[in-house]
């Protein structure tokens, strides 16, 4: 299971910027102009994570391999899009199959950067590409209404079902609200997912800052959360320009320049690493001679359903596991140690994976 990421926001937020700076892209200027990109960029990142260094100092291995993230950065939204304003949303089905979006919104002044409406107000900013985006949720769910009345009519139970939810879900979105902040039973979400119905997806609001609020102290970044906590949705903060900065430069200059402004943490690190709060994810690993790898999966996951990230046909071929900790193997150094010890585990079908379990897997024929 890997992370994926749909990139949002207005023209001239510093979209691109993130986006080259997380997907490690050589072109990361600003553009002065609207639309600077004008078809949905795909791209993948590492997902870092020191613990697998750490493994491989104890585990010599032939290669380290980490957890990806794919990030999909999108044409600027604008008012009226759902209309045909802008760029349209002709290309917002390349972010459709996201597991959540990633919202950047503009806190930042800058003379040399135009602002599509012309001044800077974070929770407007937001709300207009929200809006776009459920006006073009409307627009699905209407055709899928249309789509599933016909059966309804004759009493097909699953289409009836698909009506009632449908028209539930249209409705709220026509009081302008997402989604997200609507409640559906696990039943409804199943009738809802097929759609990939954008405002009903978890969001990360990243405020854009400037290199004069690197701590996101401004009260533009406290509107934007304001307007993110009360619409269900999380918020953080990194200043762009920085980041396309840091990516550019050998690690003991990074360090240095990110100790003058006070950072201990790289941005992209923290967004990466909210994304996965923000879906419920975590981490195991495993260790061999061949490789180190870091799997995703959803916390609450079962050995099996972890097996199955290896391969699919483990879940159902699942034996037991065998599991110790990174903690463990920190403290123990090997295996036979960790073994000696009592440390290392067998466990069955009903284990729960944690974060941080290094397994092995013993898989039937």
């Amino acid at each position: 299971m890997g992370l994926a990421c749909g990139m949002v926001g207005l023209p001239n937020v510093g979209k691109s910027t993130i986006y080259n700076a997380i997907t490690l892209s050589e072109s990361g200027d600003r553009s002065n102009y609207m639309f600077s990109t004008t078809e949905p960029v795909r791209g993948t990142v590492d997902v870092p994570d020191d613990r697998l260094a750490k493994i491989a100092e104890f585990i010599p291995t032939e290669k380290i391999i980490p957890a990806q993230m794919t990030v999909v950065d999108i044409p600027g939204l604008v008012s009226g899009a759902s209309q045909g304003e802008g760029m349209g949303i002709g290309f917002l089905g390349a972010i459709k199959e996201s597991d959540c979006l990633l919202h950047v919104v503009r806190c930042f002044e800058s003379a040399d950067v135009q602002h599509v409406s012309g001044s800077i107000d974070p929770a407007a900013d937001a709300e207009i590409v929200e809006l776009e985006l459920a006006q073009a949720d409307l627009q699905t769910l209407e055709r899928n209404i249309e789509r599933v009345t016909k059966k309804a009519r004759v009493g097909d139970k699953e289409s009836v079902a698909q009506k009632e939810v449908f028209e539930r879900a249209k409705a709220h979105l026509e009081t302008d609200q997402p989604l997200r902040m609507l409640e559906f039973s696990p039943q409804e979400m199943e009738l809802l997912y097929p759609l990939f119905l954008m405002t009903n997806k978890p969001v990360l609001f990243v405020a854009n800052v400037g290199d004069d609020d690197v701590d996101g102290t401004s009260d533009r970044v406290a509107e934007l959360r304001a307007y993110a906590e009360r619409t269900k949705a999380s918020c953080m903060h990194l200043c762009g320009d920085l980041e396309a900065e840091f990516i550019r430069m050998e690690d003991d200059e990074r360090a240095t320049f990110m100790e003058d402004f006070g950072l201990t943490d790289s941005g992209l690190v923290r967004l990466i690493h909210a994304g996965f709060d923000l879906l419920g994810l975590q981490t195991f690993f495993t260790a061999g001679e061949k490789e180190v790898r870091a799997w995703v999966i959803q916390q609450g996951d079962s050995a099996p359903v972890g097996a199955g990230a290896i391969h699919t046909d483990f879940t159902k071929k699942f034996i037991r596991a065998q599991v110790y900790t990174f903690d463990d193997l920190c403290e123990l150094h090997d295996e036979n140690a960790i073994k000696a010890a009592g440390k290392l585990r067998a466990e069955g079908k009903d284990y729960i994976l944690q974060d941080g379990d290094i397994c092995h897997f013993l898989i039937g024929n």
